[in-house]
């Protein structure tokens, strides 16, 4: 797996709107979001670093973010995800596509998941 330390920002300017980063708390203790995107937040509404994963979600999108994260983290395996953003209540009908990627710092264990995230364009 690569580590964060293996991605620098500056070559992916395109894709930083669209990232989402979590970091995983040692053996099972959870996720926090460390940093989202600016075209995350405008969908979304909000921007949700410094807080659980899925805090601001309705309870069943919280609960299925929290088993791919825990997927992505067990598995040490990317993991894709595609249809309609029903974890937003006003906007469950657009369509989404998203993969989350295992970054370790010592190439064993998980400390990171890195997201993407894209909304096909349409009004908000």
């Amino acid at each position: 797996m690569p580590a964060r330390a293996d991605f620098d920002p500056t070559e992916i300017p395109a894709l930083l709107p669209h990232i989402i980063m979590y970091g995983v708390a040692p053996e099972g203790g959870g996720y926090t979001v460390r940093l989202v995107g600016e075209e995350v937040v405008r969908f979304v509404g909000r921007n949700a670093a410094g807080g659980p994963a899925g805090a601001t979600m309705p309870p069943r999108a919280a609960e299925m973010l929290i088993q791919i994260l825990d997927t992505v983290t067990a598995e040490r395996a990317p993991k894709f995800r595609a249809g309609k953003a029903h974890w937003h209540p006003d906007k469950n009908y657009r369509d989404f596509e998203a993969c989350f990627l295992p970054l370790s710092a010592d190439g064993e264990t998980v400390n990171i998941v890195l997201g993407g995230i894209s909304f096909p364009r349409a009004d908000d």
